[in-house]
């Protein structure tokens, strides 16, 4: 069993702890005893450390992100199924995409104003 370990409040990173392995080269098997990985040293067995730790670190909640996104996702989901229903709304969006593109290739693009 790998054991994910999560602190802070916000965002995610895993942190290195490969100094608690062990440093022998071996056949590993599964204790069931003890409930962990271990890796033969050629006369006995050593245990690995099996604890994934997750350290959050952005200032974003979790919870408030996963929430944006679903109802992003919903959002463009029922977009999706007007641009299909009315043609004139795909035809917007297509030119506001040509202009979005347009406007953000930057100054070197002479578009006209009319």
């Amino acid at each position: 069993m790998i054991r994910v370990q999560t602190s802070g409040n916000s965002g995610l990173i895993s942190s290195d702890r490969s100094y608690n392995l062990p440093s022998s080269t071996g056949a590993v098997q599964w204790n069931g005893s003890t409930k962990c990985l271990e890796v033969s040293t050629g006369g006995s067995w050593q245990r690995i450390e099996n604890t994934v730790e997750l350290s959050l670190y952005a200032p974003y909640d979790p919870a408030v992100v996963g929430a944006w996104v679903m109802k992003k996702i919903a959002e463009e989901e029922e977009t999706k199924k007007l641009r299909s229903k009315y043609p004139a709304l795909d035809e917007a969006y297509n030119h506001l995409d040509l202009i979005k593109a347009l406007v953000t290739a930057g100054p070197e693009n002479d578009i006209q104003q009319s």
